[in-house]
């Protein structure tokens, strides 16, 4: 079991160094980031230089549990070995980066959350236990701080079905391979992006899913995934989103989602050309795109075709995060 979703946002766990390789498991896909020379090397290192890897998933690949969770099948191991046996190089620890509409996302408010750990840990798991619908599963739980509430402290909280999440990390074991931090990639691709101050936020696509991250300086005060069905209904509900997480705002400022920054990738994505639309008409600055040259300058990856995968800019972020 991994140390990742259990607890990804502990400060002692994001000060810990990640292991040098990191796997992004997409739908059809996964994919390894590591040492382009098979050394030990920090994703941080100056003019970091990285390889990329890339094996299809078949259909089969995942089913459907009993709460929808999508559950990786004997298709996820035969696909890893491949990457492994063309990698060449002995992984013992690794990152992993799953999508975004596989773990569920909630805040709630508390008073004192550090002083009364259980009553919020059962809180949350009352919460997402109508989420993820009866009979309940055994949840893999995470929740931090993020700031002050309306009542007492914001607390951001993470959940997957247990029995998801350790058939996604089950083929990984079997190889020998230990996962460290299990993310979601909206969650690896926002370590990247740091600002000093102000209201800005990040919106991340992932297939049908849109992920709003909303910070006050380097402080993150919301979070929230939706699955979308149009690139306009995803804008709107990242407006909801930032303005949730701006609740301090004065009401004679503009709101968050116009004078805030705002970050957004992949470029392909609909949303990203629907959002910058919507900011273009309320006479907001565009969007800063996410990509590789801009979050991690310097670095270079093979093939170089890789840097416009999005998976490989998911990949550096959770290498780049505990450091």
């Amino acid at each position: 079991m991994s140390d990742g979703l259990r607890n990804p946002f502990s400060p002692a766990f994001w000060r810990s160094p990640r292991p040098p390789h990191a796997f992004v498991l997409a739908r059809d896909r996964l994919v390894y980031v590591g040492p382009a020379d098979g050394m030990r090397r920090s994703a941080l290192s100056a003019a970091p230089a990285f390889r990329v890897l890339s094996r299809p998933l078949p259909p089969d690949t995942f089913t459907p549990g009993p709460d929808g969770s999508p559950l990786a099948g004997p298709a996820l191991s035969g696909a890893l070995q491949r990457l492994l046996a063309e990698a060449g190089t002995k992984i013992s620890a690794a990152s992993l980066v799953v999508p975004d509409g596989w773990v569920k996302l909630l805040v709630i408010d508390a008073v004192e959350p550090e002083s009364h750990a259980r009553e919020v840990d059962d809180m949350f798991r009352w919460k997402f236990g109508r989420a993820f619908g009866e009979p309940v599963p055994e949840l893999r739980l995470s929740w931090r701080p993020a700031g002050a509430g309306a009542e007492g402290t914001r607390i951001l909280a993470l959940a997957a079905a247990e029995q998801a999440a350790s058939s996604w990390e089950a083929p990984f074991e079997k190889a020998g391979i230990r996962i460290g931090a299990l993310e979601t990639s909206a969650f690896a691709v926002s370590s990247l992006d740091a600002r000093a101050s102000g209201d800005w936020f990040l919106v991340w696509t992932d297939g049908d899913t849109a992920t709003t991250l909303v910070f006050a300086g380097s402080q993150l005060r919301f979070a929230r995934t939706r699955p979308y069905a149009e690139a306009g209904e995803a804008v709107q509900d990242v407006r909801l989103a930032v303005a949730f997480g701006t609740p301090d705002r004065p009401a004679e400022a503009p709101p968050a989602f116009v004078a805030g920054s705002c970050a957004a990738g992949p470029q392909e994505s609909g949303v990203l050309e629907a959002l910058r639309g919507f900011r273009a008409a309320a006479g907001a600055s565009e969007p800063e795109l996410l990509t590789m040259s801009r979050l991690a300058p310097g670095a270079t990856v093979t093939p170089a075709a890789a840097a416009q995968d999005p998976a490989t800019l998911a990949a550096l972020g959770v290498l780049a995060g505990g450091d």
